[in-house]
């Protein structure tokens, strides 16, 4: 077997690890599934990315200045003010090019460690209905990406509350929205008279910054750990054909043997999943497997059933 030296990187060690797969006949769709996996480009690119972050954090550069833009913007203002030969009128090119001044931008934006986004001020005009404990003014930060959670109207209240939090979204992502919050306005815009299509089509709207004005649970419970479930799919699901699933729009398409990992199982009818694999870390609705094998009993009893491969099989 080949030996890795002291030097040797993540990604060499996953391509030795790739080709020392043998094949096992008792273990034959588990290899086929490690050899997919470890074959991935993706994950080789994601360990030479790796490697690469841990050489720079071990040189800890400092950057020579944190102002290398307003650097710029002087010599600029210098040269257009000043006769100038060729050589001064190529650098003056250079450095108004659009491409150099946004690096520049970066640059200082990364020397200065300013991170965090600009956010406006809060608004000092909301109510004074409830106490001040009570009320929680959550400001979050999104960009075209759903706000990753889903609302429902309490039957007996009449309150919108927030009924689900995709892991991976931006609601999950703040830690500052939990499941059974009372919501209470959007951007100002007050949602207890509304139907929750129409909130959820201001959420969908908004840009940028979204404020939410919302009453925490009563008694909020324990975040249960991310888990590490993973399934292959033995059938197809599309959430747009699926008339029982509670928003298509946070539902999880997938194919047959696709690798699912199942991050939360809180709803015993809609488990929360992500695809192996996949680029995009938010996390979908999948049936339940007890909810399929019921819909499969069913089709099976009415004689509607078309596929009898309709079960998730642990890995």
């Amino acid at each position: 077997m080949p030996v890795l030296s002291e030097d040797s990187g993540l990604h060499e060690t996953l391509a030795l690890l790739t080709s020392q797969l043998r094949p096992d006949s008792n273990h034959k769709e588990e290899m086929g599934f490690l050899r997919d996996v470890f074959s991935e480009r993706s994950l080789s690119y994601l360990m030479k990315i790796h490697e690469k972050l841990r050489h720079y954090e071990r040189q800890s550069p400092t950057p020579v200045l944190h102002s290398a833009a307003g650097l710029v913007e002087d010599v600029i203002e210098e040269l257009q003010t000043a006769p100038v030969n060729n050589e001064e009128k190529e650098l003056l090119q250079l450095l108004s090019t659009p491409h150099l001044r946004a690096m520049l931008v970066v640059h200082d934006t990364v020397a200065q460690k300013n991170f965090d986004p600009a956010l406006p001020p809060l608004p000092d005009n909301f109510d004074d209905d409830f106490d001040e404990e009570s009320v929680k003014i959550v400001r979050l930060v999104k960009n075209k990406e759903p706000l990753g959670a889903t609302i429902r109207r309490d039957e007996h209240t009449g309150a919108v509350i927030v009924a689900r939090i995709m892991r991976g979204g931006a609601a999950d992502r703040s830690g500052l929205v939990h499941v059974g919050d009372e919501l209470r306005e959007v951007n100002g815009i007050t949602v207890l008279h509304k139907r929750p299509e129409e909130i959820s089509q201001i959420l969908a709207q908004s840009r940028g910054s979204i404020t939410l004005k919302i009453i925490p649970a009563i008694k909020e419970e324990d975040r249960l750990k991310d888990s590490k479930v993973f399934m292959r799919a033995l059938f197809c699901y599309n959430p747009k054909e699926d008339r029982a699933i509670p928003c298509q729009e946070a539902g999880l398409p997938f194919k047959r043997r696709h690798v699912l990992e199942v991050v939360s199982q809180d709803d015993p009818t809609w488990w929360q999943a992500k695809r192996v694999g996949d680029t995009n870390l938010r996390a979908g609705l999948i049936p339940s497997k007890q909810f399929q094998e019921r819909r499969l009993t069913y089709r099976r009893t009415t004689g509607t059933l078309q596929n009898t491969r309709t079960l998730k099989k642990p890995l």
